[in-house]
Parts: C-alpha cells; sequence; structure tokens
C-alpha cells in the first residue's frame, strides 16, 4: 500500500538537521512585528502559536499609542499578533517569565497601522493593567489585535484555535457536491483548522495524517477532470478516489483511481479519465509541517459535463455574479427553478410558469450555487456566484 507521506520524510529530516546544527548558535533579533501594521497573523498558523526569546526591551513603540478614547491608554513599546475569528470562540494569550508584563486584546480593521485603529476589548478577562495572561470570547466576523508587552526576553504563548471555524467539507460525510459543474474555485480555504478525522484508511493510498477538505461527482459522460491545489509540490496534494456512491462516510468507503496522473503522494496538480456513471471522491490537502494557513482548490470537471445538452435555448438569468436579485428570462414558459447550495441542500424552489423572475438572493451565504431550470420539457443547470 501506498502512503501519501513517504516522499516528503527526507525534506522535513533535513529540516530539522539543519535546525539542530545552529540551535547553539541563535541570535535574538529585534522583534519584526513591534509594529502594528506587521502584526503576526494567526490566522496563518502554527496554531496554537508559541514564540521563544521574544526580544521584548528592543520592541519600539512607532504607532503604537492606544488612547483613553478608545477605552485603553497604552504608550508603551510592545510587539503586535492579530487574528480574523470566522466564529465564536474564546483565545487566550499569555507571556512566559513575566516581568512588568502586560496582555491585552483590541479589536479594529484587517490593516491597522495605528493605535487609533483599534478599540479596547471591554470583557472581564481582558484587563487594560499589569497583567501576564489575557482571554476573550470572540465575536465571528471580526479582527482582533492582541498586544503584548514585557521587560525581558521571555516566550509568547497563544491559542486561537478555538475562534477558527473548520472548512464545512472538511469530512467526507460533507463533501462539497460539484454534479453539474464546469469549474469549480475554491479560495482560501483554511487547512490550519481543516481535521482528518474519518480520512484514512483509503484502499490504494492511505492520507493518514493529511487535513484536507472533500469534494465529490458522478460522471455524466467520459472524460477527463483535472483538480490542483495551490502549494509547493512537497506541501500538499490533491487525489482521486472512487467509491460505491455518493453516500460514502470514511475513508474505508473509497478506493484510490490508479492512474499515471493520479499520483499517490505530494502534488500540486491531478488528473483522471472519469468513466461514465461512476462515482469520484477528491481530496485536496496540505500535511505536517506545510499543514498551517489558506491555499486555494479549483478543479475543472468540463470534459464529463456533456454541455450541448446542458443549455436551454432562449433562457438567460443575470447578474451573476449576484449580490440581491437575479433575474430570469425565457421565451418559452419557465415550469420550475430550483437552487441547491453546493452541500447538496435545497435553498430555493418556485413554479413560476411565466417567461420571466425574479429571485431575492440576500439572505442566501456568500458562495457557489447550482440553479436547475426546467422549461417545457427541457432542463439544465447553471452556476450562480453570490457575492
Amino acid at each position: 500500500m501506498k502512503t501519501f507521506t513517504t516522499k516528503i520524510f527526507l525534506l522535513l529530516t533535513m529540516t530539522l538537521v539543519s535546525s539542530t546544527i545552529y540551535a547553539a548558535d541563535t541570535i535574538i533579533m529585534p522583534p519584526a512585528n513591534d509594529l502594528i501594521e506587521n502584526a503576526i497573523n494567526l490566522n496563518i498558523g502554527p496554531s496554537p502559536y508559541s514564540e521563544s526569546n521574544v526580544n521584548f526591551p528592543e520592541a519600539t513603540s512607532i504607532n503604537d499609542q492606544t488612547y483613553s478614547g478608545n477605552g485603553c491608554s497604552l504608550t508603551q513599546a510592545a510587539v503586535w499578533y492579530k487574528f480574523t475569528a470566522t466564529k465564536a470562540g474564546n483565545v487566550a494569550a499569555g507571556i512566559l517569565n513575566p516581568n512588568g508584563a502586560v496582555v491585552v486584546f483590541f479589536s479594529g480593521p484587517e490593516n491597522a497601522t495605528n493605535g487609533n485603529n483599534l478599540v479596547f476589548v471591554n470583557q472581564n478577562n481582558n484587563i487594560c493593567d499589569y497583567s501576564a495572561l489575557g482571554n476573550i470570547d470572540t465575536t465571528a466576523g471580526t479582527t482582533y489585535y492582541i498586544y503584548m508587552r514585557n521587560v525581558v526576553v521571555s516566550d509568547v504563548s497563544i491559542n486561537a484555535s478555538a475562534a477558527f471555524q473548520a472548512p464545512a467539507n472538511d469530512l467526507i460525510e460533507n463533501a462539497t457536491n460539484l454534479n453539474g459543474l464546469e469549474d469549480y474555485f475554491d479560495d482560501n480555504v483554511h487547512f490550519l483548522v481543516a481535521t482528518n478525522d474519518g480520512d484514512s484508511g483509503q484502499s490504494g493510498c492511505d492520507t493518514d495524517p493529511v487535513r484536507a477538505v472533500w469534494y465529490k461527482f458522478t460522471a455524466a459522460i467520459d472524460g477527463q477532470v483535472v483538480a490542483g491545489i495551490d502549494v509547493a509540490p512537497a506541501g500538499g496534494g490533491v487525489v482521486f478516489y472512487t467509491a460505491a456512491d455518493e453516500n460514502a462516510t470514511s475513508g474505508g468507503d473509497l478506493t484510490w483511481v490508479d492512474q499515471p496522473n493520479n499520483p499517490c503522494g505530494p502534488n500540486n496538480l491531478a488528473s483522471i479519465n472519469a468513466v461514465a456513471g461512476t462515482t469520484y471522491y477528491l481530496l485536496a490537502g496540505k500535511i505536517g509541517a506545510f499543514a498551517n494557513g489558506y491555499a486555494d482548490v479549483s478543479i475543472n470537471l468540463s470534459g464529463i459535463l456533456g454541455i450541448e445538452d446542458n443549455v436551454i435555448d432562449g433562457f438567460s438569468f443575470y447578474p451573476n455574479p449576484v449580490t440581491s436579485e437575479i433575474n430570469l428570462s425565457a421565451t418559452t414558459t419557465i415550469d420550475e427553478v430550483v437552487i441547491y447550495n453546493l452541500l447538496g441542500q435545497k435553498v430555493f424552489a418556485e413554479k413560476p410558469n411565466s417567461t420571466r423572475k425574479t429571485i431575492d438572493m440576500v439572505s442566501l451565504q456568500t458562495g457557489l450555487y447550482v440553479m436547475h431550470v426546467s422549461s417545457e420539457g427541457r432542463s439544465a443547470s447553471y452556476k450562480i456566484v453570490k457575492k
């Protein structure tokens, strides 16, 4: 049986050896994140985040000042960290070996450049005073900045994991349904908090330690499917599997597609020759020391759609992408319109029985949807992007 990680073992070993050789000669540098605009982004990871020998004494105070109008007045030099919460959770930060330590959370814009941009987070465990520890309850969509100050060189520890929402499709049973789509782009997948629960045990290519997200589709006709992930070749990859149907729940339900362009190993591009009527699952993942931060996934399925049958003559819709309303127009009667999200859930259904229809999309979340339209015996699927 092949193992996804075998080919990067040597690379990781060399990295660890190199780090050990130079450890004895470590030089403590001035902190790179002593300006708010250079705050270390915890969304990138690792998580939990730890940093040794932070050179607090040589931090500057340029643009650090926060004023009483924002609820907390701080004027001393510090280092900064930031993150944008994608769910409600508790985040804690602390300084080891404290000596005049201060840890304070603020909220602000994603690209804050000075203390005037920040507002003190007024919560019980986030005091505007000397304290080596602080924690807050986050709100999804809010960007937070952590001010950390100490008199001596010391270590920092921050756990922001609870503020990050795992990708909706990081379980096989929640694989994103790509049926009917020609091209699919999944931007900024947060692999830092993707899990590998239930992902392993695939026949032929076991991806046990990979932090992954999943996609599924059933080929309408024979043809090629291509997938890519924007990581370095050693950092992860995309791998195609087959399944008995679209109801797989674990890696044990999947079998590796043993084809030359679908390697069981690190890669950033893979393709298969799909067979009509066969269900496929696609893993996109990052691994080990590379499994932090974000990556984009792209998939092209035009080769398996039978595009010539996937249109209705005289039917059109606009705008696309859509912000609030989408307008449908046809030369024949529109019998039915059904819209699905990428988990296959029905979010809209109506029988207009007219040649025109306006659909309110305001309440739908940002993302990709599939619209199925029926008109006088013809049916077709269309991709809609909600902004």
